[in-house]
C-alpha cells in the first residue's frame, strides 16, 4: 500500500482535508484535494515571517529593532503579550519567535503592521503561489467570526466578553475560502515550506533562520505527535472547525518532507459544550499525529 492509500484510510468521510506532502531530496509529491483552497488559521504566519525576513534583508529595518507593545495590538487567545504591560520594548526578532512557536497573535499584528499584508500576498505570488491571500489579522478574524467587524477598536475585555455570548458564525469572513480572507491550498504552502528547506526564501542564512523559529514549535499534538523530539519544524493553525499544521518533518539529516494538513469539521457545536469540541478537536489532532508518523517513516534514510 503506497503512502498516499495508508493516509486517505485514515480519512474520516465529515471532515474535510487538504493534504500535500514533498519530499525535499527527491521531489517526489502526493496531494489529497492538495489544491483546494482552505482558510489558514494562524499557518498564514508562516508568510507573514517570510515577508519580514525579506524586507529585513532589503534594509527597511534590522532584526534587532524594537517595537513597543500598545494595547491596540492585543487581541485574543493565544500568547502572552496580551497579558503583559503597555511600552514593553520587543525586538522584530522576539516578535516572530513569539508569533510563531506560541501564536501570539498581538505579535501577529504589530508585525503585520510594520510589513503590510498587501506586501506579504504580493512577495507570495512572486514565488509563485497563487493561492495564498493575506488580507487580514487574527484580531479582525475574531470581529468578523464574531460578527462586529466593526468594532476594530473594541476593548480587550469587551472582545472577551462577546466571545462568550456568542458563537463564531461559519458565513463570516473568518471561514471565506475566497481572497478576501487569509486563505492557501494545501500545495502552496507545502511548496513555500520545502522552499524555506532549500534555502531558497530570501537567502540560505534567512532560510536557516526560520526553519529555527519554527523548530521551537511549543504546539505538539498534531503533526509532531508520535515523532522524535524536535524533529518538525511547523505551525498549526486552530479556529472553530478548522485545525491546520504545516512543516518540515526532518526524518533523517538527508531526508525531509514538507507537509501541509488543512482541516475543515463541519459538525454543529453547541454553544458552550466545551467537552464534545474537544473530543473532535482531538480526534482530527490523532489523526494528524498518525499522517506525520506515517510521512516519517516512508522518507527514513536509515
Amino acid at each position: 500500500m503506497d503512502i498516499k492509500n495508508k493516509i486517505e484510510k485514515l480519512l474520516p468521510e465529515d471532515i474535510e482535508f487538504g493534504i500535500a506532502v514533498e519530499h525535499v531530496e527527491s521531489g517526489d509529491t502526493f496531494e489529497i484535494n492538495g489544491d483546494k483552497v482552505f482558510p489558514t488559521a494562524s499557518i498564514f504566519k508562516v508568510p507573514v515571517m517570510v515577508e519580514v525576513f525579506r524586507q529585513a534583508r532589503e534594509g527597511k529595518f534590522n532584526l534587532n529593532d524594537r517595537l513597543e507593545l500598545q494595547s491596540r495590538y492585543k487581541t485574543l487567545t493565544t500568547g502572552v503579550l496580551l497579558t503583559l504591560q503597555d511600552g514593553l520594548m520587543l525586538s522584530i526578532r522576539d516578535l516572530m519567535m513569539l508569533m510563531t512557536i506560541i501564536s501570539d497573535n498581538t505579535a501577529t499584528s504589530m508585525l503585520m503592521e510594520l510589513v503590510g499584508a498587501e506586501n506579504i500576498t504580493h512577495t507570495m505570488h512572486e514565488l509563485g503561489l497563487p493561492s495564498m491571500s493575506i488580507v487580514i489579522t487574527v484580531h479582525e478574524m475574531f470581529l468578523h467570526a464574531f460578527g462586529i467587524p466593526d468594532q476594530k477598536d473594541i476593548s480587550l475585555k469587551d472582545l472577551y466578553q462577546r466571545a462568550h455570548e456568542v458563537e463564531m458564525d461559519y458565513t463570516s469572513r473568518t471561514f471565506s475560502r475566497g481572497t478576501d480572507n487569509d486563505v492557501s491550498s494545501a500545495k502552496d504552502m507545502t511548496r513555500l515550506l520545502s522552499m524555506i528547506q532549500k534555502g531558497e526564501i530570501v537567502d540560505p542564512e534567512a532560510s536557516q533562520e526560520m526553519i529555527e523559529i519554527l523548530r521551537n514549535q511549543q504546539y505538539s499534538s498534531r503533526v509532531p505527535r508520535y515523532l522524535p523530539w524536535r524533529s518538525v519544524a511547523n505551525k498549526t493553525g486552530t479556529m472553530r472547525g478548522l485545525r491546520n499544521d504545516s512543516g518540515i518533518i526532518t526524518c533523517s539529516p538527508e531526508s525531509h518532507a514538507a507537509y501541509s494538513i488543512f482541516s475543515f469539521d463541519p459538525t454543529p457545536l453547541q454553544f458552550g459544550d466545551r467537552h464534545y469540541k474537544d473530543e473532535r478537536a482531538s480526534s482530527i489532532e490523532k489523526i494528524m499525529g498518525e499522517i506525520g508518523l506515517i510521512i516519517y517513516n516512508e522518507y527514513l534514510v536509515k
